[in-house]
Order: C-alpha cells, then sequence, then structure tokens
C-alpha cells in the first residue's frame, strides 16, 4: 500500500492529480480529481497496469471544487483502528464495488481522511 501511494504520489504531483485511494483487504477503491483529460490518462494507466484485474469506473462527473486538494493521492487500508469508520458508513463486512454508490464512496473517504487528519494532530500534540 505505502509503495502504491508512493509512486501514485508522485505521478499525480507531476499531472496534477488529487484523490483518495481505499483498499479493503481485497479490493481497492480509488478517487481521482483534476482535469479530465488527465484523469482519463490516468485511469487509463491504472487499467493498462497488470497488477489490476476487473477495473471498473464507478461514476464520472464535473465538480465545483475538488474534496482531496491537499492529497495528490491520500490513502487509508482498512484496519481494526478504522472499523467504525467503516461500520458509520454501513459497512460491516468487505466492500462490494458492484454494489457501491459514488456518493457512498465519496464520504467513506471524507471521514477515513478526517479520521487520518484527527489521528496525526493528535500524534503532533502528543509529541
Amino acid at each position: 500500500m505505502r509503495e502504491i501511494l508512493s509512486v501514485s504520489q508522485r505521478n499525480n504531483s507531476r499531472d496534477g492529480i488529487t484523490g483518495f485511494l481505499i483498499f479493503d483487504k481485497t479490493w481497492f477503491v480509488q478517487i481521482l480529481e483534476g482535469e479530465r483529460a488527465q484523469v482519463t490518462e490516468t485511469y487509463n494507466r491504472i487499467a493498462r497496469d497488470t497488477r489490476h484485474s476487473g477495473a471498473a469506473i464507478i461514476n464520472v462527473r464535473d465538480v465545483p471544487a475538488r474534496l482531496f486538494p491537499n492529497w495528490t493521492m491520500g490513502g487509508a487500508m482498512r484496519t481494526p483502528e478504522v472499523q467504525e469508520v467503516y461500520l458509520q458508513h454501513g459497512f460491516g463486512g468487505p466492500l462490494e464495488p458492484a454494489r457501491l454508490k459514488s456518493e457512498q464512496i465519496i464520504n467513506l473517504a471524507l471521514d477515513l481522511q478526517a479520521f487520518e487528519v484527527d489521528r496525526r494532530q493528535g500524534q503532533r500534540m502528543a509529541s
């Protein structure tokens, strides 16, 4: 996960892409934001990567502002520490990509991002 995030951050910084990556032990769910051509190229690069199978687009839309403007690629791995966030969104079991709605993914990602920001701020205060 760290290696994927590191490469994603480097590529996305170069291409003006922001977003969030969720890993649920089985599935990766990714939000990409940026100019449509750059997002399309990024998605196509991901889809061509032989480490992936069954890549699918859940939604494409124009938005008035980026939801993850400070994250060239933020990310969260599903761990016991963040399980409560998943439960708040109705995800007790594994994510099922075919049943996900884009709003569910966005809201989950925003709350996972907030959890991570709060965790980092707590670590700073403790040091």
